[in-house]
């Protein structure tokens, strides 16, 4: 069954929908001019994903999208994993949805067709591009497909508007999220996440009590909470001195006011802070600091897309041990692992 228009402006293509003739061939052109585009090329993954679930739902096998089936096919998670725990797919989808909206903020359709990804669902939209003329919008799928001709339909202006507006909204919500497509922020926690599940943030035990977490360290650490939890990752909050993690689901992040000896201070009265990064199979992040002023500075910086120190991502993509110190009103300054021959803050 070839859909006609109506339905594919309104609602994902019913199930068991095989998509054939020119309209196929429209799709599948306007998927290849957004892989190309630098919202995509640059993150191959993201269009590895939206090709897969277009290639699917045009092939017709739109209920088989599920978490589960992506998070095996793409991922190469096992059949069994938990995908309550495991958010890489959703992750995954939510980045797509902001490179597509931000997309089409950018450029026209080229085909006459866009391609969306509608929220809570991994099933893509075909919609009607809204600037083509009353001939394109007027007729039917099955009349592009080349198959028998279908009453026309004509498209009111609210209807042509309504592709638009959604891709504002989302562009909106990126916005106020400060996740932007294609920045050093973004594509850093989509790095140090691939192939784990969740976050451990790890404080400096107490000496008169080693397990405990206090609210002053939760109000600290609450920025990189926000962040964990707009990119739909589970947290959890431990002291150094809780038993280990399992490394090969979580990523800890080390959080301590351990001195920095060894490390050039410009002032006794100076904040700085200290972010490392240990790239590999098990990576891990350090931030540590002099006090409590310079520590809440170093996770404003890995929590906002604004404030991002770009050479973190940078060292992930070249798996090079990095460290990057900050301090207030001062300029960013980057080591390498073997800068200088001191001890790096752990």
């Amino acid at each position: 069954m070839i859909p006609n228009a109506t339905d594919l402006g309104s609602q994902t293509a019913e199930p068991g929908t095989c998509f054939a003739g020119e309209l196929r061939q429209r799709i599948e052109s306007e998927l290849e001019a957004i892989c190309n585009d630098s919202q995509f090329r640059s993150s191959p993954r993201n269009c590895e994903f939206l090709r897969y679930v277009v290639t699917e739902t045009l092939e017709g096998r739109a209920t088989e999208i599920k978490e589960r089936t992506l998070g095996t096919e793409l991922f190469g998670r096992p059949i069994a994993y938990d995908t309550g725990s495991d958010a890489v797919v959703r992750v995954r989808a939510n980045e797509v949805r902001k490179r597509l909206a931000c997309y089409y903020e950018e450029h026209e359709s080229l085909t006459g067709w866009r391609i969306q990804m509608p929220l809570r669902s991994y099933v893509p939209r075909f919609l009607p591009e809204p600037r083509f003329d009353s001939s394109t919008t007027e007729t039917s799928v099955n009349e592009i497909a080349g198959g028998p001709a279908s009453p026309r339909v004509v498209l009111t202006l609210s209807q042509m508007m309504v592709p638009t507006l959604v891709a504002l909204f989302l562009c909106a919500a990126t916005f106020r999220w400060q996740i932007f497509s294609g920045t050093p922020y973004l594509d850093f926690w989509d790095s140090l996440m691939t192939g784990h599940s969740s976050i451990a943030l790890v404080l400096d035990a107490d000496s008169s009590d080693p397990h405990a977490v206090t609210t002053d360290d939760l109000k600290i650490v609450n920025p990189l909470l926000q962040t964990a939890a707009a990119l739909h990752l589970p947290t959890q909050v431990r002291s150094s001195a809780d038993p280990d993690l399992d490394r090969t689901a979580v990523v800890p992040i080390h959080i301590t006011h351990r001195s920095l000896s060894g490390h050039a201070t410009l002032s006794d009265d100076l904040q700085e802070a200290y972010l490392t990064v240990v790239p590999g199979s098990q990576p891990e992040l350090w931030i540590a600091g002099n006090g409590s002023a310079a520590i809440t500075l170093a996770i404003h910086s890995m929590s906002s897309a604004d404030m991002f120190p770009q050479a973190l991502e940078m060292a992930l993509r070249r798996n090079a041990p990095t460290r990057i110190r900050i301090a207030e009103g001062q300029k960013v300054t980057v080591q390498s692992a073997t800068s200088g021959g001191d001890q790096w803050p752990r």
